[in-house]
């Protein structure tokens, strides 16, 4: 579905067989999420891609990539409990980006919770299974 030049520069275009009046964004080698709705043209009128008066890109959803990675922090510092979560949450905003619904600059974000959050729950597994193993010995 590449019908970019590779030397096109990195921007929102609309990419061939896509809905008419739909833009993408090509990364200069492949084309990034899922087609979005393109400003109408005219006096004042955002770039596309960008939503007015935000400053942020036009998406469906809004990101968690940064609650992934904060509650995968935190998983770490007081609360291997939540662990699970930073992994649940980093995943779904990584679907999120591979459907076009989320903006993807927020990936790398999204994979590091994901990743501490994985590291995080096995942790914690291995945890209760020393635990379980030491109260069964004790008795």
């Amino acid at each position: 579905m590449s019908d970019q030049q590779p030397s096109q520069p990195p921007g929102w275009y609309h990419a061939q067989g896509d809905p008419p009046g739909t833009t993408r964004f090509w990364d200069g080698s492949q084309w990034q999420g899922g087609p979005q709705t393109a400003a109408s043209p005219g006096y004042g009128a955002p770039q596309p891609g960008y939503a007015p008066g935000f400053g942020g890109t036009a998406f469906a959803e809004g990101s968690q990539a940064t609650t992934a990675l904060v509650v995968g922090i935190l998983s770490f510092v007081c609360c291997g409990l939540l662990g699970p979560v930073a992994w649940y949450v980093g995943q779904q905003e990584i679907n999120g980006i591979d459907a076009g619904r989320r903006d993807p600059s927020n990936r790398g974000t999204a994979n590091a919770g994901r990743i501490i959050g994985i590291i995080a729950t096995v942790l914690l597994v291995f945890g209760l299974g020393f635990y379980a193993i030491a109260v069964a010995i004790s008795f």
